[in-house]
């Protein structure tokens, strides 16, 4: 089940931020870079993030969430995370798609991720974002912008 996460709680904020240190965590493993923000965060820094947090729950556990910014021109989706406990099960398509939702018909929805995290890369392109920016992060470490531009609906006759 996706359900909003209440950053204002403290107990589900720190649930969120040990959620994040994990799936975070084997990102750095797969691109070779430690200094990835979202390891970095606080109570106080999610608070002032501006976005929108979802959590998919595994009954009680949080066993992934996705985060969200949405502007007149865009949606971003600015963080998507799976606890290590459950990769593989169809938790990060689920939150995905759950994101794409606020997108309205003919806005652009742009995610980025480390150019050698394979798993996220495969996920966005079979979901139909097209690599867009890369971005050089640190020595040897880069960046890859998606962007996917959610179709207008087509009226029936």
């Amino acid at each position: 089940m996706i359900q909003p996460i209440d950053i204002d709680d403290n107990q589900q904020v720190l649930e969120l931020l040990m959620l994040q240190q994990l799936s975070y965590r084997v990102e750095a493993e797969r691109i070779g870079f430690e200094d990835i923000p979202p390891l970095f965060d606080s109570p106080k820094t999610i608070r002032e993030s501006g976005e929108q947090f979802f959590g998919y729950y595994d009954e009680q556990q949080l066993a992934g969430a996705v985060a969200v910014k949405q502007s007149s021109k865009e949606l971003i989706i600015c963080r998507l995370m799976v606890h290590p406990s459950f990769f593989r099960r169809g938790i990060a398509t689920r939150l995905l798609q759950f994101a794409e939702q606020f997108a309205i018909p003919g806005m652009m929805i742009k995610v980025s991720t480390g150019t050698n995290n394979e798993p996220a890369v495969l996920l966005y392109g079979k979901h139909g974002y097209e690599a867009g920016q890369v971005l050089e992060i640190a020595p040897n470490v880069t960046l890859t912008v998606f962007y996917k531009r959610m179709p207008y609906v087509k009226e029936e006759t």
